[in-house]
């Protein structure tokens, strides 16, 4: 009666041979291949100094250049700003202005005071401006944005403030 014994069967080898782990390799490393970008997320800063000077680090907050350009009777502020949204690289940067209006034909300095109280609460760590001025502009009104652009002391805007 052999027609209704069964012989038992070999059971299957579920040990993944070599060939089953170099294909799943291959696999693996196409899909990283494809799913990877060629940017760079980083990049360190080589420059040498001169003797005795230490070189400027980039700013590592969200306001990366603050710049006032000034006009006898009126002012622009430009500043870049570090996007923050997912489908931007870690270096994409964002042009942003802010034009300040003439009050009457000089400068006016509350307007600008704002503008500039904008810029700081988007990244208050941020302690470098610049100004560029026009050779129109006197040198009171000059002096005036360049106090304008340093703040008080009770509430400091942009205490590293260079001219260009």
């Amino acid at each position: 009666m052999k027609l209704f014994r069964r012989e038992p069967e070999a059971e299957a080898d579920v040990r993944p041979t070599l060939l089953g782990v170099v294909t799943l390799m291959f696999l693996l490393l196409f899909f990283l291949l494809a799913t990877s970008s060629g940017q760079r997320l980083g990049v360190v800063d080589l420059r040498l100094a001169a003797p005795g000077e230490a070189p400027p680090l980039p700013h590592a907050g969200l306001v990366k250049s603050v710049v006032v350009s000034l006009q006898p009777s009126a002012a622009r502020v430009e500043f870049e700003v570090a996007t923050t949204d997912i489908a931007s690289s870690a270096d994409t940067r964002e042009l942003r202005a802010i034009d300040v209006p003439s009050s009457g034909d000089r400068v006016d300095l509350a307007a600008l005071l704002a503008a500039l109280e904008t810029v700081h609460r988007i990244d208050g760590s941020q302690e470098r401006a610049e100004v560029r001025p026009s050779p129109e502009v006197s040198t009171a009104t000059l002096l005036a944005v360049l106090d304008v652009v340093r703040g008080s002391s009770q509430a400091p805007l942009f205490s590293r403030v260079s001219l260009q």
